[in-house]
């Protein structure tokens, strides 16, 4: 890589690749990996300079998971190399890659034993003692060890499904520390997190980078990374397309260089909703349920209502509650102009109310259907006739959906897995928008997402607004809420702080009344 400048090139592009820089921990030439007929990675050329923090950038779909794949060795290239300290990498295994190069990963999908201890998970395949008979004095030692090096002071031998997902992943970080890891490679780490666990994932990372380590690191948030990163490396479509180190470029080039063009620049809601009078499409009095109790809001046709609070708050509890997914203790609901006191979610679903839940994979994917299947799931009935559905207007309809949202899907068969996080999150939405909803709930609508699926998305909502379709948005992005909303609903202990305007607010403020650090305004 070119530390003096950056390095630009497009994807495809077929001059040779300069040799491996001797002084870099990691480096690929001319990496290619073909899945039959579809190409994920295609001559990819870059280095990753030793001791210090890499970002890797691009859409989904733009191949990072596969070159991380094959970086930890879990699956190998159709061509080209990969050179770890200046050996070449010629056996694809992780434990192999792992023990022999040093290279460890920190996947989205933890891969922990729940069940077993925290000196079990750690030191698995290298206990101490006897290969039969390991030493749980011995373990429980060296596990306490490893632990003091990351500044954890946990008990080695309680059960890992104890743990906050942020101390898991340090678990995980503390397994690969134990098999001698000098190549650290972190796949999404924040997107789980809250802003305070990660601030405690990046002190780690800042600690580990001081002993030396080297990180390769994937974020779709352009703050983390031109907060961590000494470099960056932009993949799209499978190809490398640029270099540079972090004070050589801006957040806005390294965007572009993700999605191939210039993104406009996302400001907050110009456009008003409609007249103040026009009864609300919803009207929440007193509302109260698990974690949240006295909640009094109206939201307007036409208007985007942020929900914002710290994960304590119960803010998305009061989503749930609102479409039936829990059971609340008091309060009254009006839905389009009617009483809606006894909610459900089928109900919810014939009374046009639509829910997008945070978790997407938990919540949200039919992972065993296709793409048109899930983006239909909820119109079954309305394509139906003595039993039968009525699979070319099903699928017209689906169809119809996913080219409103820009769903990138090679055949609406396809299996919803097969999709990038992105098109998922916008296949999802598109299921519920199928109803034709008057009133639509949202949760986490990006997280997860790359820059260019959160800006489809993001035009995507603003249109529907500016059609009149009312919009309750709970995130824990605040730059998010300050750019969809009109309006912010700030909610603290369970208990409605204040509903601020959009057009006055700013993170600092949202924050001071999440916290509790201001008084409570009148609701």
């Amino acid at each position: 890589m070119n530390r003096e400048g950056a390095v630009s090139r497009e994807a495809g592009a077929t001059s040779p690749p300069a040799p491996p820089d001797p002084g870099c921990a990691v480096s690929v030439r001319g990496l290619t990996r073909n899945f039959g007929p579809v190409r994920a990675l295609h001559d990819v050329s870059f280095d990753v300079p030793a001791g210090e923090i890499t970002a890797l950038l691009g859409e989904n779909g733009a191949g990072k998971s596969t070159l991380l794949k094959i970086l930890a060795g879990l699956q190998p290239p159709s061509a080209g190399t990969v050179t770890v300290f200046g050996e070449p990498v010629t056996a694809y295994d992780p434990a192999t890659v792992l023990s022999r190069h040093g290279v460890a990963i920190v996947p989205q999908e933890l891969s922990l034993l729940p069940d077993r201890t925290i000196a079990e998970n750690v030191l698995s395949g290298v206990e101490p003692g006897s290969r039969w008979f390991p030493s749980p004095r011995r373990m429980r030692e060296r596990t306490r060890e490893l632990l003091a090096e990351l500044d954890l002071h946990l008990d080695p031998g309680a059960p890992v499904r104890t743990l906050d997902l942020a101390t898991q992943q340090l678990i995980v970080v503390a397994r690969s520390l134990a098999r001698g890891c000098r190549v650290l490679i972190l796949d999404e780490p924040t997107a789980m997190l809250t802003p305070a666990e990660a601030d405690r994932l990046f002190a780690l990372m800042a600690q580990l980078k001081s002993a030396g380590t080297t990180m390769l690191y994937v974020s779709h948030r352009m703050p983390e990374v031109f907060r961590l990163a000494d470099h960056i490396q932009v993949l799209r479509d499978g190809g490398h397309v640029a270099s540079w180190p972090r004070a050589g470029t801006t957040p806005d080039r390294a965007v572009a260089a993700m999605v191939g063009r210039e993104l406009g620049q996302f400001t907050r809601r110009a456009d008003r909703p409609g007249d103040p009078a026009v009864p609300p499409a919803l009207a929440v009095r007193g509302l109260s349920g698990r974690r949240h109790r006295g909640i009094s809001f109206d939201l307007r046709p036409g208007e985007i209502l942020g929900v914002a609070g710290l994960p304590d708050s119960g803010r998305v509890e009061l989503l749930h509650n609102l479409f039936g997914g829990d059971r609340g203790t008091g309060g009254t609901v009006e839905l389009l102009g009617r009483p809606y006191d006894q909610r459900d979610p089928i109900a919810s679903v014939e009374r046009r109310l639509a829910f997008v839940p945070g978790e997407r994979r938990a919540q949200g994917l039919l992972t065993t259907m296709s793409v048109g299947e899930n983006i239909g799931a909820l119109t079954t009935r309305a394509f139906s006739r003595f039993g039968m559905v009525r699979r070319r207007a099903f699928d017209a309809s689906a169809a119809d959906q996913a080219r409103r949202l820009t769903v990138k899907t090679a055949t609406m068969g396809q299996p919803i897995t097969s999709l990038s996080g992105g098109n998922q999150q916008k296949a999802v939405l598109g299921r519920w928008l199928a109803i034709d909803p008057g009133v639509l709930i949202l949760d986490e609508p990006t997280r997860g997402v790359d820059i260019g699926a959160k800006a489809e998305i993001y035009d995507r909502l603003l249109a529907l607004a500016r059609d009149g379709l009312a919009i309750l948005c709970s995130s824990s992005d605040l730059p998010e809420l300050l750019t969809l909303t009109d309006r912010i609903a700030v909610l603290s202990e369970g208990r409605l702080v204040d509903i601020v305007d959009t057009a006055e607010a700013t993170e600092e403020s949202i924050m001071t009344l999440a916290t509790g650090a201001a008084p409570a305004a009148a609701a």
